[in-house]
C-alpha cells in the first residue's frame, strides 16, 4: 500500500526488498512498529504481533483499527497548516483526536521528525507536493485498517517482547533505533544507548526462529552478529531533498537468503 506514515526512519521505500528476504513463517513480530511500512505491505500470516513503545504511535494504530472511517473524516477536514502542526504537538485527552494530531505531526513535519517543531513546506511548484500527499491520508487511513485487524497490538519493551516469543516458529523483523554513532541526528522519541543495541543483539542471537536486522554498520553490530547475513543497499538519508546524502543500509539475517555473503565470510577472505 502507499506510506501510510511519513516517519523518520521507515522502509517503505525498501520495504519489498525485505519483504523478499523473509522465510515461510506461521508467526510474525515487528517490535519496532514506527510507520508499519513492513507488516503494510507483507502477506498475512495465522499470527502477527506489531508492537512500539510509544503510546502515542500505538493509540494511533488503535484509532485506525476501531474508527477509520472517523479518523478519515477528520483527516479529510484538517487543512495543511503551521497551527494545526503546532498545535498537534500538545497531547489531547480524546484518543481519537490525538491520533488526528499524531498523523499531523508526521505528515507535517520535516523528515517525520516528530521530535522537532519544523513544518514542512513547499517553495517550489516543481513539488514534492505536500498537500497532494496529505489529501490522499484519508484514503490510505481505510486500506490500513484492514490490514490491521489482521494484528495483535502491543505497546511495550521490545526486548522482553522478543523474549516472550523466542520461538522457532517466530519470524522477528527488527528495526531499532539506529546506533547514534552512525547517523548525524537525534531521529527517534526512544533513542537507544549502546548497551541497550548490545542487549538487544544477544536477544537477538538467543532467538530460536528467523531473525531480519536493519541497521547501519558498525563494529559493534560486526561483533555480535558474526556469521550472520548480510545485505547492503544504497540509500538516500536526510531531512530534506537538498541536504539527502547516501548512506549504506544494512539488513543482517540468521539464515542464508538467496545469494548472499555472511560476515564471516568477508572477515575470511579479507
Amino acid at each position: 500500500m502507499k506510506r501510510l506514515l511519513n516517519y523518520a526512519g521507515s522502509k517503505w521505500s525498501m520495504a519489498q526488498k525485505i519483504i523478499d528476504l523473509m522465510p515461510a513463517h506461521k508467526s510474525y513480530l515487528e517490535p519496532y512498529g514506527g510507520s508499519l511500512a513492513i507488516f503494510m505491505n507483507k502477506d498475512k500470516c495465522v499470527l502477527e504481533t506489531i508492537n512500539d513503545i510509544d503510546g502515542r504511535l500505538v493509540n494511533m494504530y488503535e484509532q485506525i483499527r476501531l474508527y477509520p472511517e472517523e479518523l478519515a473524516k477528520l483527516c479529510d477536514f484538517t487543512l495543511y497548516s503551521r497551527k494545526e502542526f503546532e498545535n498537534a504537538l500538545e497531547i489531547s485527552s480524546n484518543d481519537l483526536e490525538d491520533a488526528r494530531r499524531m498523523l499531523v505531526r508526521c505528515w507535517f513535519s520535516i523528515g517525520g521528525m516528530i521530535t522537532r517543531n519544523s513544518f514542512k513546506r513547499n517553495v517550489s511548484w516543481k513539488g514534492p507536493y505536500n498537500t497532494f500527499e496529505w489529501n490522499d491520508v484519508p484514503n490510505r487511513i481505510i486500506e490500513a485498517s484492514r490490514r490491521l485487524k489482521d494484528a495483535q497490538i502491543e505497546c511495550k519493551d521490545a526486548l522482553d517482547l522478543i523474549q516472550e516469543n523466542n520461538s522457532k516458529d517466530v519470524l522477528i523483523y527488527a528495526d531499532p533505533p539506529y546506533l547514534s554513532k552512525t547517523r548525524t541526528s537525534k531521529q527517534y522519541i526512544n533513542e537507544y544507548s549502546v548497551d541497550q543495541h548490545i542487549e538487544l543483539l544477544e536477544v537477538l542471537n538467543d532467538h530460536k526462529g528467523y531473525v531480519i536486522l536493519s541497521g547501519y554498520d558498525s563494529d559493534i553490530y560486526q561483533k555480535y552478529l558474526e556469521g550472520w547475513y548480510m545485505v547492503k543497499h544504497e540509500v538516500s538519508v536526510g531531512i530534506t531533498n537538498l541536504k539527502k546524502k547516501k548512506a549504506e543500509e544494512v539488513i543482517w539475517c540468521n539464515f542464508e537468503p538467496p545469494g548472499q555473503i555472511s560476515i564471516l565470510e568477508i572477515l575470511e577472505n579479507r
